[in-house]
């Protein structure tokens, strides 16, 4: 089996984790022995902001209110994970990130860095209906209707920019998928469209 760079988007709530988690179990069956580099932004950023320091206590605020966050914040946190995790051998998967344009440039760079080869990018598309519905319901602590409703309104904007710049560029290979189906639908559609499987 070639390396798999696989990049995951969507509105909060459209299921990613539960994708990528599939998607991880298929692979570790498959392909035993390659390492998975899985990288979950949000928990990245969540993880900094508890670290104590002054810019740790900005971010961990700035999340809990629901906030897009800078750029070289992202980018110490994307380029600090992956030097660490990174050593060539492995499938890697990414949840969240690029969410804006600022953030594109940064990722691609990575890109080109590790020579991963043509990305898919999954974007699960929900409506702001079921997104507040499925996060409500989870019970994070951040997971107020106000913060909510702040993340789904910036990333609508920014995060639909990044998919316009990622499909001009034929390296990637961009995947629209309907998130509100079953998670075995949407599953069936990940593997059909990284492996030509029903």
């Amino acid at each position: 089996m070639e390396q798999i760079t696989a990049l995951f988007l969507g509105p909060q709530g459209c299921g990613k984790g539960t994708q990528i988690n599939l998607l991880k179990s298929f692979l570790k069956e498959k392909d035993p022995h390659r390492p998975i580099v899985h990288l979950e932004m949000g928990a990245e950023l969540r993880a900094f902001g508890t670290e104590g320091g002054y810019t740790q206590d900005l971010i961990d605020a700035s999340l809990k209110r629901g906030e897009l966050q800078a750029a070289f914040i992202t980018t110490y946190v994307m380029a600090r994970f992956f030097i660490k995790h990174v050593t060539g051998n492995e499938h890697v998967i990414i949840d969240g990130f690029p969410r804006s344009l600022e953030q594109f440039s940064d990722f691609n760079s990575m890109m080109e860095l590790y020579q991963r080869k043509n990305p898919f990018v999954f974007w699960i598309e929900i409506s702001d209906e079921t997104a507040l519905k499925r996060l409500l319901a989870r019970g994070r602590n951040d997971d107020t209707e106000e913060s909510i409703r702040n993340r789904l309104s910036w990333s609508r904007k920014q995060v639909t920019e990044a998919l316009q710049k990622f499909r001009s560029m034929p390296e990637y290979r961009i995947v629209e998928i309907d998130g509100e189906r079953e998670i075995e639908a949407v599953h069936r559609d990940i593997m059909h469209a990284i492996f030509g499987e029903k």
